[in-house]
């Protein structure tokens, strides 16, 4: 979003030194600092003086708009921090993943301080104003945004995809079931695994037709992995909205997932992806087979929908417009 705002407005970015992303940029309007990379108590969490420099530099630069794209209790010492800005905040989870809760509590507090919250979809909107005890008309939806990378030809390599970081929610069990089922596909499973979710990591190494990679990859690593398979497959059990969906679509690879959360909001079924209703892993393994089976032509077709959905819903460029008008609270209608 820095990228497609720069030119029109006067911005700055926050974030972490040493960022991962091949997206950050590095001018005299980006800022980095040395803040504690997870949502909760750890360490790094009270390093003061990074906190109070930080809010000297925004009062210096005179910055009247602060927006905080993902959620941290620092997020509400920097909002104290600088009374004089508005505040925005971006939810993406209503209801944390495993009852994660240094996020909810996140979730509610930096709600609770913020002028105006930006969510990540439209189903929860009730419930995310419900949770946090905020009035619906203080929160419009905004899809993700990412920088918008050039279509990418699938090569018709037969490679299943399976990608993100390795959860118990996302459904790891079933698609055990499903490769089992399908031993003439190949699966790619790349991520990285938490403790409780080794001992299922293990049994997919088992199957012949899988290749794991169980660490955590770079963005290069990524659009490659991305590039090289024809479909993602998100066995998810348990969703609000995915952001590897966002990133299978910005390189034109249509996508197969349960019907879960706010997952509908994102697969049209039989358009950019296929949609399989929750927990149905029979439908799921048939589905699998039919796009397996696709030609050539078809799966081009999906590709080329999942891309221009991509485009319209998820590029920065695209949100551009809408989200300025939110930040400087101008949107006239509510979604």
């Amino acid at each position: 979003m820095y990228k497609a705002l720069k030119d029109k407005v006067d911005v700055y970015t926050i974030g972490i030194v040493n960022p991962k992303s091949d997206s950050a940029c590095f001018d005299e309007h980006n800022i980095y600092c040395n803040c504690p990379e997870r949502p909760g108590i750890g360490k790094g969490t009270f390093r003061l003086s990074v906190l109070f420099s930080l809010a000297r530099k925004v009062k210096k630069e005179g910055i009247t708009h602060l927006y905080f794209e993902s959620q941290h209790l620092w997020n509400a010492a920097l909002m104290t921090l600088c009374p004089q800005c508005r505040k925005i905040v971006a939810v993406h989870d209503v209801i944390p993943h495993d009852g994660n809760r240094a996020m909810d509590l996140s979730n509610f507090v930096t709600c609770q301080m913020a002028d105006h919250i930006i969510l990540r979809n439209k189903m929860f909107k009730e419930e995310l104003s419900r949770r946090c005890k905020v009035s619906m008309e203080k929160i419009t939806c905004l899809e993700l945004w990412r920088d918008f990378p050039i279509y990418s030809k699938p090569k018709n390599t037969g490679i299943l995809l399976c990608f993100g970081r390795i959860r118990k929610y996302k459904g790891f069990d079933k698609l055990l079931q499903i490769v089992t089922a399908t031993p003439e596909v190949s699966y790619r499973v790349v991520g990285e695994p938490d403790e409780e979710s080794k001992v299922l990591v293990n049994q997919l190494k088992q199957c012949s037709n899988v290749v794991v990679i169980d660490h955590e990859v770079s963005d290069q690593e990524m659009v490659q992995e991305f590039k090289n398979a024809d479909w993602l497959v998100l066995p998810y059990t348990a969703a609000t909205q995915s952001g590897v969906i966002v990133d299978a679509f910005l390189h034109a690879r249509p996508v197969i997932a349960f019907d879960v959360g706010a997952i509908s909001e994102q697969v049209v079924d039989g358009m950019n992806g296929r949609l399989v209703k929750k927990n149905d892993v029979d439908e799921f393994v048939r589905a699998v087979r039919e796009v397996y089976a696709y030609t050539e032509e078809t799966l081009a077709e999906y590709s080329k929908n999942a891309h221009d959905f991509a485009y319209k819903r998820y590029s920065a460029e695209a949100a551009a417009e809408k989200f300025l008008e939110i930040v400087t609270q101008q949107v006239k209608e509510k979604v």
